[in-house]
């Protein structure tokens, strides 16, 4: 099934809707919004380099583990969880029991250890990946989209393939827009 097929089975709008309202996001979007959206992987792969080379990890191994942490966590606590379990192997207090389980298993396995899309994206995208997109609730809500549905086959695949032609049309990387993106819907932009 195509992209599109499976846009309009889930969504009942068309892949090219979805782009648009991508796009309609990401044209709110100041020369300050899409520097900041173009640096925002690679500020948080410096971060997963830094643990790498600190701690005796990979890279892959301290970006899963960064992803792992993420669902239902902002930033700030997301970084200071994974910096304490990759240093010291201790948990911060408040983190989401399964996604630290999760964590710890990334701490070997790397990218095997995730297992929704999201985290595999998030964390290929900390990893250096432009070309994956991390589609999270931010994501779906830019274009307009209903997040429980993400999980339906084909769902989020077709949205990360939104967000690529979305990207191709204004000549950013895929990672770039949707980080973009996520910084103009956060500032209360979106449409």
């Amino acid at each position: 099934m195509s992209h599109d097929t499976h846009a309009r089975k889930v969504f009942g709008i068309s892949l090219e809707t979805i782009t648009r309202r991508i796009l309609r996001t990401f044209d709110r979007a100041t020369a300050s919004d899409v520097e900041q959206g173009a640096r925002w992987y690679d500020e948080a792969g410096d971060l997963a380099i830094d643990l790498a080379a600190q701690h005796g990890r990979t890279v892959e191994q301290t970006s899963a583990v960064i992803a792992a942490l993420s669902p239902r966590t902002t930033w700030s606590r997301n970084v200071a969880g994974a910096v304490l379990l990759i240093a010291e192997d201790e948990v911060l207090p408040g983190l989401i029991g399964r996604n630290v389980e999760t964590a710890r298993t990334a701490l070997d396995s790397g990218f095997a250890a995730l297992n929704g899309p999201k985290t595999s994206r998030f964390a290929r995208n900390i990893a250096g990946d432009r070309e994956s997109v991390t589609v999270d609730v931010w994501a779906a809500r830019v274009a307009d989209l209903d997040e429980d549905l993400l999980g339906r086959k084909g769902a989020y695949d077709a949205v990360e393939h939104a967000y690529r032609l979305a990207a191709r049309r204004r000549g950013v990387d895929p990672a770039t827009m949707q980080a973009t993106t996520w910084i103009v819907a956060r500032n209360g932009r979106a449409s």
